[in-house]
């Protein structure tokens, strides 16, 4: 089962680009949603999000991608219409490609490595890389840029990958990842964890809210750059999802990220409803491009994945994490993040990748 990636439509009806999108699907067990939302309709670099899910082998897939317009701000393709889209753009969209393919080869290969049985395997990051750079040394860059300079980078974005795959009660998982999209898990005991670690010399979660360093490592045509990977099981039920910084890079804290992903899930009556109330909830708040995909995996029903979260919620909002101070309260801003903080990173670090694995 994949969630589409666009709505179906009349065939009379034009193709329009609307500055939001949403989809959801749910199967025995499986609750699976995607939100994507542009600054700019119809030039956002967000590529949609991959939501994929392979029922007779419980394999399934959840990735975003998010070009580096700044790098990757010259010219990449020129559509038949005469639209021109920026390096960045277009690069999302081939990773997005590159991971369809990639985990299509997964199902096709019927090797079931889930447990990660070491590189050479069809499911392993080190396929994925093939895949991507196989693409994107057959795209071509006709499109002429006065762009210049050593920050210049040609099909320049992100990728947040969870690759993951059911057995029994046990739900086995490997992020891979490049630059500063991340993976989580929302675990109904102990809220959202970190499965990835940005691509940056800053390590601290925090700091990284605050100074939006630049990316040390991002998928690109023109030079090399590495796919990091991490892996882990946990028991069912829980819920696995990827997002842009979009999603997560305009909180106050990352607190107000799980904040926002369990006040909207206990507001909503089925999946669907979810990823509307999240495009609600971010779209208005982001100065960004948005894109987020979540599978909620082992939960009998809407109803169960939402009173599974009920008194993680009460524990969350009961505490200092909403009580935000006025913006024009500096001194008490930075002392409410580093309190909450504090009180919220290791159970937020606990399955993060130590720094440089």
């Amino acid at each position: 089962m994949a969630i589409p990636p666009e709505p179906a439509r009349p065939p009379e009806r034009p193709l329009s680009r609307p500055g939001h999108l949403t989809w959801s699907a749910a199967d025995d067990g499986l609750q699976a949603l995607a939100v994507w939302t542009e600054s700019r309709p119809g030039h956002g670099e967000d590529a949609e999000p991959l939501a994929a899910h392979h029922r007779p082998t419980g394999h399934g897939l959840l990735a975003v991608f998010d070009g580096s317009g700044g790098s990757g701000a010259a010219p990449g393709w020129r559509a038949p219409d005469g639209t021109t889209y920026t390096s960045a753009w277009t690069g999302a969209r081939i990773a997005r490609l590159a991971a369809e393919c990639w985990f299509q080869h997964i199902v096709a290969s019927g090797e079931n490595t889930s447990d990660g049985n070491g590189p050479g395997t069809a499911d392993s990051p080190e396929r994925l890389k093939r895949w991507l750079r196989t693409m994107l040394d057959a795209t071509p860059t006709t499109v002429r840029s006065k762009i210049t300079g050593s920050m210049r980078r040609v099909l320049p974005t992100t990728l947040a990958a969870i690759r993951y795959r059911t057995v029994d009660e046990d739900v086995r998982w490997e992020a891979v990842w490049a630059g500063d999209s991340r993976s989580y898990a929302l675990l109904p005991g102990s809220g959202l964890h970190a499965l990835t670690r940005d691509d940056t010399h800053e390590d601290d979660t925090l700091a990284q809210l605050r100074q939006d360093p630049p990316m040390t490592n991002v998928i690109c045509a023109d030079r090399d750059f590495t796919l990091s990977a991490h892996r882990g099981a946990f028991r069912a039920p829980c819920v696995l999802l990827s997002a842009t910084d979009g999603f997560f890079g305009y909180v106050h804290t990352p607190a107000q990220f799980e904040c926002v992903l369990l006040e909207t899930l206990g507001q909503s009556g089925d999946v669907a409803e979810w990823a509307e109330r999240l495009r609600r909830a971010i779209q208005p708040a982001t100065g960004d491009d948005a894109s987020l995909s979540l599978a909620a995996l082992g939960f009998e029903d809407f109803g169960r994945l939402r009173a599974a979260f009920a008194g993680r919620y009460a524990d969350i909002a009961g505490g200092e994490y909403l009580d935000v101070p006025p913006d024009d309260d500096q001194e008490g801003m930075r002392g409410w993040q580093d309190r909450t903080w504090q009180a919220y990173r290791d159970a937020y670090e606990k399955f993060m990748p130590g720094v440089g694995e």
